[in-house]
């Protein structure tokens, strides 16, 4: 049927107005979220070695201050044996002694464990700063690649929406509105093409009466079982 020709091409636009808009409203933001996502965890763990490496230092610092005092109070504690007159304060005194150079001993010793993983951390470090400029640089040529995309997808919208437009101001007023009916109903699918004999959409086999009245094209004719409108494609009409 004649008629119906302008609706088939304008199924077949508004089918891909569709997925042009699912794709810019959904897909593309939903790709370039992920993405810009795994660019911000891979800066997180940048940051998460700096700040171990901070706590390291901060954590030395503090113990160098502690050692410096340490050795004060050992100095002074030297000076005060001069003067003690107790054979039992004097014991008492190297006893502090022993335990401040202990003391400053089992510190030495975290420092040196500090310098042991200061070296680990700068190279955890430099590994996790390599991998955020990767995976920077993998997100800007997808941003780029995404933001290409919606402008040909934009364009190309614009474009089917006046082919559209021109094709629905040509369609017979009657049947594009019953095609307008059956498609805001039925998934955006309002007619169905004949194939061997079955309607395409839902499978249902075609009455012959009614194949026959499909190749005449006198009426619309619409499938018994989904209610679409039904047509034979021009590859399959006989010569």
């Amino acid at each position: 049927m004649e008629e119906l020709k302008p609706l088939i091409r304008i199924q077949e636009i508004d089918l891909e107005i569709k997925r042009i808009e699912l794709k810019l409203k959904k897909e593309i933001p939903t790709s370039l979220q992920e993405a810009r996502q795994g660019k911000e965890k891979a800066e997180f763990l940048v940051k998460q070695v700096e700040e171990k490496f901070k706590e390291n230092l901060k954590r030395r610092m503090d113990i160098d201050l502690e050692i410096k005092s340490i050795e004060e109070r050992i100095k002074k504690h030297s000076q005060d044996l001069l003067k003690v007159t107790s054979n039992e304060a004097y014991k008492a005194m190297l006893k502090e002694i022993e335990e401040e150079k202990e003391r400053k001993s089992a510190l030495e010793d975290e420092i040196l464990e500090l310098l042991i993983q200061e070296e680990e951390i700068q190279k955890e470090k430099k590994e996790a700063q390599q991998e955020a400029e990767r995976i920077k640089k993998e997100f800007s040529e997808k941003e780029e690649e995404f933001l290409r995309q919606e402008k040909e997808l934009l364009k190309r919208l614009e474009e089917l929406k006046k082919e559209r437009e021109t094709l629905a101001s040509s369609a017979n007023p009657r049947i594009y509105k019953l095609y307008i009916q059956i498609a805001s109903t039925h998934g955006g699918i309002a007619l169905s093409p004949v194939h061997d004999g079955f309607c395409s959409v839902c499978q249902m086999k075609v009455r012959p009466q009614l194949l026959e009245e499909l190749r005449k094209g006198e009426r619309i004719v619409r499938c018994e079982n989904c209610s679409r409108i039904l047509y034979i494609p021009e590859i399959e009409e006989p010569a």
